[in-house]
């Protein structure tokens, strides 16, 4: 029975590894990748999966697959691929796991589909274009994390996601938190984030070798990687670059000495030796203008991110100082509104009273400078820098202004913007509103 099993194992090895060198001769671009999944039979799945470690196959599927059109082989090969680049398993479980996993194989075979590799190239049907150009519509790319909010915008009946799993579904998921729970064993799973993360960094600059001399053949799949690869963390590390030290009322624990308060308590009564200094150096935001593009390539939608996204970084108590100096300016091609705010109350007030301002052209230059003539009247004491939120679609400022310049961008709208290099690019999360990705190209 060893041997049999054996025997069937090696049969399944054996047709794994020549898709992979007909992958490779096609695209070797993705030669890391290729060589990071090692091959292993589970009779617990009915075709094919990944765990990020290993390809896991029930032999049955695959020799009968790979009798009938080996080309299968290579697409799912190539799609499982896909899932490990750009780290489909990570956060799983932290969302709706169906649409999160349609979502995933309709973003892989969005890719795969358009390889023109001879190895993976096929006729893309009727129902996948019609899904493509469906989505397409509202969505700019689609990576998973684009289509999966497409779906979360859109009542979708149960029997239309299901011709949709139909259509897209090429593997098996269930072996996406790999064979523990990733709960019971976090450093297997930071081992295989960190494992794809460095191959999709070493891909990309393959891709940005081979772009060169193939044109659109690499560059749709390294436009994606762009986008969808960026490095998250929590928005107030970065509003850590705008901070100055000052002093605040407060009481400085960390300055009290308990040995000499206690001492006068027992010797003296309720007269202590030494009390708290009631203020403290402390290092957060005092001035600060951020600019909102206001311009017709700008939807209601994005503006609504925009605002929704400014309102919550003001609420940040951890972050600024109790009187602020901040200055909220609305900006197509001129500047339409400045809504100075200096207190909680104010910024309250000026939620309930919002009125947009603007729908014309968009002119970086009119925001940045006026931000720089009320640095020159005195409006600003102390500031560190300027949050831009924009779509990119307007001309940069070729100097750099006298402060720091951060461009933000909403992750699900956005493309591959080139801003100057004197500015930081940010890229706005829109699954959580306290993540962060800053690609800065100082």
């Amino acid at each position: 029975m060893n041997e049999i099993r054996e025997k069937i194992n090696r049969v399944g090895i054996q047709i794994l590894t020549a898709s992979r060198n007909e992958i490779y001769m096609s695209m070797r671009y993705f030669d890391i990748a290729l060589s990071a999944l090692d091959y292993e039979m589970n009779l617990s799945t009915k075709s094919i999966g990944t765990d990020g470690f290993k390809i896991l196959f029930n032999p049955s599927w695959l020799v009968n697959t790979y009798r009938e059109w080996p080309q299968d082989v290579n697409r799912v090969y190539v799609h499982m691929l896909m899932h490990n680049i750009f780290r489909h398993m990570t956060g799983r479980m932290e969302r709706d796991e169906q649409l999160w996993n349609l979502s995933c194989d309709i973003a892989a075979e969005s890719l795969v589909d358009h390889f023109d590799a001879v190895c993976v190239k096929r006729v893309i049907s009727d129902e996948r274009e019609a899904w493509y150009y469906r989505i397409g519509k509202d969505t700019k790319v689609l990576n998973a994390q684009s289509i999966y909010r497409w779906f979360m915008n859109h009542s979708l009946s149960p029997r239309e996601i299901m011709a949709a799993e139909k259509i897209f579904t090429m593997d098996d998921h269930t072996f996406w938190n790999g064979q523990e729970d990733e709960k019971e064993n976090p450093p297997k799973q930071q081992e295989k984030d960190q494992k794809w993360k460095d191959i999709s960094e070493k891909i990309k600059t393959n891709l940005a070798t081979f772009s060169k001399s193939m044109g659109d053949k690499a560059g749709d799949l390294l436009l994606q990687m762009e986008i969808s690869l960026h490095e998250s963390y929590d928005y107030r590390k970065f509003l850590r670059k705008f901070m100055v030290v000052n002093e605040e009322i407060k009481l400085d624990m960390d300055s009290f000495d308990y040995i000499f308060y206690t001492y006068g308590l027992n010797t003296y009564g309720n007269i202590p030796l030494v009390e708290p200094l009631e203020y403290k150096e402390s290092e957060k935001i005092q001035d600060m203008a951020i600019v909102v593009d206001t311009s017709e390539s700008c939807g209601d939608e994005i503006l609504k991110r925009f605002f929704h996204e400014t309102f919550q970084i003001l609420h940040s108590s951890d972050s600024f100082f109790k009187t602020m100096n901040l200055h909220i300016i609305q900006c197509d091609a001129k500047v339409q509104m400045d809504m100075k705010i200096d207190s909680k109350e104010k910024l309250a007030e000026c939620m309930q009273h919002l009125v947009v301002r603007g729908r014309g052209g968009t002119n970086f230059k009119a925001g940045l400078s006026y931000v720089e003539k009320l640095v020159r009247e005195g409006e600003f004491r102390n500031l560190k820098g300027v949050l831009y939120f924009t779509d990119g679609y307007g001309e940069f400022p070729a100097k750099k202004p006298p402060f720091e310049t951060a461009f933000i961008f909403v992750k699900e709208d956005y493309i591959d913007i080139k801003v100057p290099p004197w500015a930081m690019k940010v890229i706005l999360e829109p699954d959580d509103i306290l993540t962060w990705s800053e690609n800065n190209e100082h």
